[in-house]
C-alpha cells in the first residue's frame, strides 16, 4: 500500500500508477478524500485540484472511487494512533491521520510538495514512517 494526498489521489483516478504490482493498492485518508471531493464539488472555486480535473468524470469517481484504483481508509481504525501522534508532535488532524495511517498500515507516504506542513517531516522521521515529497511547492 502507498498512501497519497488529495492531489496525487486525483492523479491516480486519472490513470497514474505508483510502484510495482507488489506495492498493493494506492490509498488515501478520509480527510484527504474529503478535501478532494470538496474541491471537485465547488464550481465557484478553481484551484490546483480542479484545474487538472476532467470535472464530470472525476467528480463521479472521486466520491466513491473504484477500490482497484484508490482505497479510502476508514478513520476509526486510526483514531487512537492519530490522537497520540497529534499530541506528541503538535500535529493537526490532516497530518495526524496521515501519520497514523502510515504507522498502522506500515505504508510509505507520497505527498505533493505543497501539502507538506512545517512539522510533518520531523514527525514522520521521529515515528519511523517513510515520507516522500514530489515536486515544488
Amino acid at each position: 500500500m502507498i498512501l497519497v494526498d488529495d492531489r496525487l489521489a486525483l492523479e491516480v483516478l486519472g490513470g497514474r500508477r505508483f510502484g510495482g504490482a507488489d506495492d498493493g493498492p494506492v490509498a488515501t485518508t478520509w480527510t484527504f478524500h474529503y478535501r478532494l471531493v470538496r474541491a471537485l464539488a465547488d464550481d465557484a472555486r478553481v484551484g490546483q485540484l480542479t484545474q487538472s480535473a476532467n470535472a464530470v468524470v472525476l467528480r463521479r469517481m472521486a466520491g466513491s472511487p473504484p477500490p482497484e484504483l484508490l482505497v479510502v481508509l476508514d478513520p476509526r481504525s486510526l483514531t487512537s494512533t492519530a490522537a497520540t501522534v497529534a499530541v506528541r508532535h503538535g500535529l493537526n488532524l490532516l497530518a495526524a491521520e496521515l501519520l497514523a495511517a502510515a504507522l498502522v498500515h506500515g505504508a510509505p507516504v507520497v505527498l505533493s510538495a505543497g501539502n507538506v506542513g512545517r512539522r510533518w517531516p520531523e514527525a514522520f522521521l521521529a515515528e519511523g514512517a517513510e515520507l516522500r515529497v514530489e515536486g515544488d511547492p
